[in-house]
Parts: structure tokens; sequence; C-alpha cells
């Protein structure tokens, strides 16, 4: 089923079925992350695990000795990441830059997406045999949308009544996924509930418009991929992406992930 519609001058496409107004972060939001907007509701998707820009100043690992077996845990510590540098570590393609850093919790590399229906491509390098963990579709719901003056706020508490019944209506067919490594093999993906955590915001307006820095609670859920073993030393590609059929966001192409993976 294809969404009909039309792109404007600011790069959000206005859909002529469901009204929704896609917006590819151009202006409004930064890059890699998609505001869908309905009336006054508006709600955030991470499309094939944000990804964004990331500071020179790379931010120091978590405590060694923390559970990497532990994903619910981990899921919430990848959206902490995801908050912990300015510029986000959640946009574009790059090549080798500090972007590529996602060693943030200690013995655990984090791979991130792109928001919106463009191709990315990033080459980076990441340590041999250690695991590997990203989201392929990904929602949160947190009490930093209503402080960053969204209206309605997200309902409470935000696990069981906002993050898992509008995840359970984007990624369930129709919608379709896909994660490959080396170009022949899918990698499982899992769906992965971090429960209610804490959301440290340590900038503003980042990782999204409006966010003001304290802590706030939250919780996330979505489509994950976790490779225990990591990637062998050589090079490597993963590829991951998906269609959003039927769901509240609409029906769209979601962007094409490509990593170009240096393990050593």
């Amino acid at each position: 089923m294809t969404e009909r519609g039309q792109e404007d001058a600011k790069g959000r496409w206005h859909s002529e079925e469901t009204g929704l107004l896609i917006e590819t972060a151009l202006h409004s939001a930064p890059q890699g992350w998609t505001w869908i907007e309905k009336g006054q509701s508006v709600r955030r998707i991470v499309l094939m695990a944000i990804s964004a820009i990331m500071a020179l100043v790379v931010a120091m690992p978590m405590a060694s000795g923390q559970d990497t077996t532990n994903l619910e845990e981990l899921s919430a510590e990848w959206w902490n990441w995801g908050a912990s540098m300015n510029p986000s570590p959640l946009d574009g393609s790059y090549t080798n830059t500090a972007q590529c850093e996602g060693e943030y919790v200690d013995g655990v590399f984090f791979l991130a997406g792109a928001g919106g229906s463009k191709k990315v491509d990033r080459t980076c390098t990441v340590p041999a045999d250690m695991p590997i963990f990203f989201p392929v579709s990904n929602v949160v719901c947190s009490e930093a949308f209503g402080v960053a003056g969204q209206d309605p706020p997200d309902p409470e508490p935000y696990d069981t009544a906002c993050v898992e019944p509008i995840t359970d209506d984007t990624i369930d067919p129709p919608s379709k996924w896909s994660a490959t490594l080396d170009k022949h093999t899918d990698l499982e993906q899992q769906r992965i509930a971090s429960g209610l955590f804490d959301w440290t915001i340590v900038f503003p307006n980042n990782p999204f418009p409006g966010f003001v820095p304290d802590t706030y609670e939250s919780a996330s859920d979505g489509l994950w991929v976790y490779l225990e073993e990591g990637l062998p030393a050589g090079e490597h590609t993963i590829v991951f992406g998906g269609k959003y059929k039927d769901t509240p966001f609409g029906h769209f192409k979601g962007a094409r992930v490509t990593y170009h993976l240096t393990a050593e």
C-alpha cells in the first residue's frame, strides 16, 4: 500500500489519505528524527534506531561490571547515550568520526539509525568480538515531551499506557523490517521493552526540540538486534530498515541504514 501525498519545501510529507504531517527534521528537529503531528498531538518515532552528530568530546563509558546481557536495561541506556552529548549521537552519514563512538556502556557497542526515508551510509571501526546492540524500529514516551510543550503530554504510565500500545500498532504486520550482516545473514530481531527508566537530558533541545535538561521518567519499546558475539576481526556490513504500513504514523518507507564496519 502506497501513501499518496507530496513533499513540501521543508522536506515534510503531507499525506492525502491520513492527514498526517511527517517531518524529517530538516528544520524543526535534529536530522535523524521524525516528528509526526496530527492536530495538537505530537508523537516521536525513531526509525531504524536513531542516529545523530556526536560531540568531539566522547562521553565516558559507564562503569565496568554492568550486566551487558540485560537487554531491557541496555535499551534504556541506549536512550541515555542518545542524549548524553551535544550534538546528539543520532544523525546522518559519516566516516570514522566521533559519531562512530558507541561504547557508552562498558563491554557493549551501540549502533544508531536514522529518521525519514533517505539512505544513510556510515563507515566506522568497532572492537572485534564485542557485543553490538541497536534498534531497528523504536518508540519512546516520556515526561520530557510534556515539559517541552507537547499538548497533550504522553499518557501515564509511560510503559503500559503509551509506548506499549503505540509499538503494538507500529511493528506488527503488514509493516516489514529487515536487518542483515554481510548481505547473506538475516539478523534476529527481538522486541524489547525497557520498562520505566530515568532519561537524563543533558543539553537543551537535545535530542528533541524544546527539551529541558533534567531527568525524566520514560519508557521505550521496539525491535532490536543484539549480536552477543560481536563481529570477528575484518570488514563487515550491517544493513537495516523497514516499511511502515497501517501504523499510527501512516504508510511510508523508513530510512535504509548501512554500516561499513572494520572490527579490530
